[in-house]
């Protein structure tokens, strides 16, 4: 009897130990089962991120050779794969810059929204907003400044968008703002140029002159100096920064021009004709170079020739008054009393005023 009962006991026991023998082999296997498929999410995953990649480069490849419908396919690729993919939309916008500034301004936020410890790409949306809509591009760099208070780029940007609304004295607050933050060449030459603005001379001079103590290559600034001794009375120092504008750069055509302009208030008519030639051979579409050689011709009495000169000026910019007021006058010499009445009213329109007198002596 005990010895059965040790043998049912026994069984029993065997039966107990199998019973959770096949309970435990069931946990290795759903284990292992569910470890294979977390190796096959990684990998696909994997699979995923390097089509992604892979997509985004040969993006790169097409950008640089400036075949940007193609290369807005491969990163509109990387994107459906990986919609967290920042460079991706980075990249695709400097592609719809020009083309589609609103994508775009988009691509650049959405850029921002994925990595908003970057600002660059929102300094790339007020660039873009810029060109059509400076009261969204001001909004934009404030919202930067309200990111990072110490971004004199974003106060120098305000300051550029003051002095274009002729608002001189907030642009050069602005400006002195953004030189605390950093000293540079650009923000001085702005600061001097509200200077000059204001009619403060010597502060502008100041401005200029350090600006070129920090970088001697940007011609503009020459140039900018020379307008300001040029307001002075000082023609001779204003024509050597006009020279040294052009040392800097042989293709600055405005400087060419304000020389030929500055000659030919002294009546040095061949050297300005020489800077108006020089002017035009590096831009044959320049407006006040053809309208300075107009003045020129006239001044020799080549009227028609002047009034060939001031139709080319007229023809590049509609808009061009001076033009309008000197076509006029070689006119009145070819008897054209019409076109000439015709072309001082369209002046007036366009704001000088001083033809006022032309209107009332020969048109009224």
């Amino acid at each position: 009897m005990y010895r059965l009962f040790f043998l049912v006991c026994f069984v029993f026991l065997f039966a107990k130990s199998a019973e959770s023998q096949t309970s435990d082999s069931t946990k290795v296997s759903s284990l292992e089962q569910q470890f294979s498929d977390s190796i096959a999410q990684v990998n696909e995953l994997n699979e995923d991120l390097k089509a992604s990649r892979d997509a985004y480069n040969e993006g790169l490849l097409l950008l640089e050779s400036e075949n940007y419908i193609e290369a807005i396919s491969h990163f509109t690729n990387a994107i459906s794969i990986d919609s967290v993919f920042s460079e991706a939309y980075l990249s695709r916008a400097k592609c719809y810059e020009g083309e589609n500034d609103e994508l775009a301004i988009a691509d650049y936020l959405k850029t921002f929204s994925l990595d908003s410890s970057k600002i660059s790409p929102l300094y790339l949306v007020a660039d873009l907003q810029f060109k059509s809509d400076k009261e969204l591009a001001k909004q934009t760099y404030n919202t930067i400044l309200s990111l990072n208070d110490g971004e004199h780029k974003a106060i120098s940007q305000l300051g550029i968008i003051s002095f274009l609304d002729e608002e001189y004295n907030n642009a050069e607050q602005l400006f002195t703002k953004s030189l605390v933050i950093n000293k540079n060449a650009y923000t001085l030459n702005d600061r001097g140029s509200c200077y000059r603005k204001l009619e403060k001379f010597d502060a502008a001079i100041q401005d200029y002159l350090a600006a070129i103590a920090l970088n001697s290559e940007l011609a503009f600034i020459y140039n900018n100096l020379a307008s300001v001794y040029l307001k002075q009375g000082n023609d001779e120092r204003a024509l050597s920064y006009y020279d040294l504008a052009i040392s800097k750069d042989v293709n600055y055509v405005l400087a060419y021009n304000n020389k030929a302009s500055l000659l030919l208030k002294n009546d040095e008519f061949d050297k300005a004709r020489l800077a108006i030639d020089k002017a035009l051979a590096v831009d044959s579409e320049y407006a006040p170079a053809y309208n300075n050689r107009g003045v020129i011709n006239h001044q020799f009495k080549k009227y028609k020739q002047a009034i060939a000169d001031f139709d080319k000026a007229i023809l590049l910019d509609n808009n061009y008054a001076k033009a309008y007021l000197n076509r006029g006058i070689s006119k009145q010499m070819t008897r054209d009393e019409d076109g000439a009445c015709s072309d001082w009213s369209r002046a007036k329109e366009l704001g000088i005023m001083m033809v006022k007198k032309y209107l009332a002596n020969d048109c009224e």
